[in-house]
């Protein structure tokens, strides 16, 4: 998880800005949560938290900085595929930051989303 959370301050910067643009919502769907940085940043701004991760062991992980964090009680944590359960899911807000795959791709000569992930199916244009 070292590789893909989001530095503490600039997860932070994220969270107050949701809650400056969309102060009337109430849930964040944190689509890709990998150790939970970004899911506990909008917690602490108020926000309740859905968040999804496909990694039972990234999940746990997120579960328990939650709680070193304080904010547990604002955030469920949900094991799936954000793709697959996306159709089912209802929320204010969705916070889209997929992991990358670590520290390689500061090793690629160009920054391209069709090589560096597999879109699961999902065409890109």
């Amino acid at each position: 998880g070292w590789f893909s959370v989001t530095p503490e301050k600039i997860a932070e910067h994220i969270a107050l800005k949701v809650e400056q643009s969309f102060s009337d919502s109430h849930l964040v769907i944190d689509a890709f949560c990998g150790v939970g940085g970004n899911a506990i940043q909008f917690a602490l701004t108020g926000k309740r938290v859905l968040a999804i991760d496909i990694d039972a062991d990234r999940l746990d992980m997120a579960r328990h900085n939650a709680v070193v964090y304080n904010i547990v009680d604002r955030i469920d944590f949900l094991q799936g595929d954000f793709l697959q359960l996306a159709p089912t899911l209802r929320g204010d807000v969705v916070f889209l930051s997929p992991p990358w795959g670590g520290p390689d791709y500061l090793n690629a000569d160009v920054f391209d989303i069709r090589t560096m992930m597999e879109p699961d199916g999902y065409p890109f244009k």
